[in-house]
């Protein structure tokens, strides 16, 4: 299972640059509000380098600090996608961007309440699957504007349902042998890969 935890991240490293690569050879087929998905990959992308090669080659080991950066990052661009796609104001730009900077610094400033970085991810998380779920309903109720991305809104929706279950349990998955933990995290790998898929399916079929 091991081996198939490592495989699923590297492929899952794989399908993010090519739907990055893609989505930036089509981004004139995307419309304004659209463009969030590319900003969230870019974003994701920015993650992924840095804790795989940069930081790496700088000789720094721990990248915990990346942490809070990642989960506000996806937090302020996923919820600015369906904010976009809802015609939201503006305020809840705000909001959020307000709640991000909260994520970015809170495991510093709350620290004597004993208040860690999975708290964040999962009040974040739970925001977002708000915030799809609410969109998905109202593409269900609106049949004639079908998003072509609704498949990937879904694939959102469970993706971070399932996170917050594996965030808050992470902790004590570290008492497990490496066997163990790779059968629990091996799902997280295999949906970001589902996820990454369909963003490449779905550019493709983006058509101006």
């Amino acid at each position: 299972m091991g081996t198939l935890y490592d495989i699923l991240g590297h492929l899952s490293v794989v399908l993010l640059f090519i739907a990055l690569i893609i989505g930036i050879v089509k981004i004139r087929s995307f419309t304004k509000n659209e463009k969030w998905y590319i900003y969230y990959i870019i974003f994701i992308v920015f993650i992924e380098s840095n804790s795989y090669v940069f930081l790496p080659l700088l000789g720094i080991k721990s990248i915990m600090f990346l942490y809070p950066v990642y989960i506000a990052g996806e937090f302020f661009t996923v919820t600015g996608i369906f904010i976009k796609k809802l015609n939201l104001s503006k305020k809840y730009f705000i909001a959020t961007a307000l709640l991000s900077l909260f994520f970015l610094t809170a495991d510093r400033t709350l620290v004597h309440y004993q208040y860690n970085n999975d708290y964040s991810k999962a009040i974040s998380n739970l925001i977002m699957i708000s915030l799809i779920g609410y969109s998905l309903i109202k593409d269900i109720k609106n049949v004639k504007t079908k998003s072509p991305f609704q498949l990937n809104d879904k694939m959102f929706f469970l993706y971070f349902t399932v996170s917050i279950f594996m965030f808050l349990i992470q902790n004590q998955l570290i008492f497990l042998s490496k066997d163990q933990f790779a059968t629990v995290w091996v799902i997280n790998n295999l949906m970001v890969c589902i996820l990454y898929s369909l963003f490449i399916k779905t550019f493709l079929q983006l058509k101006k």
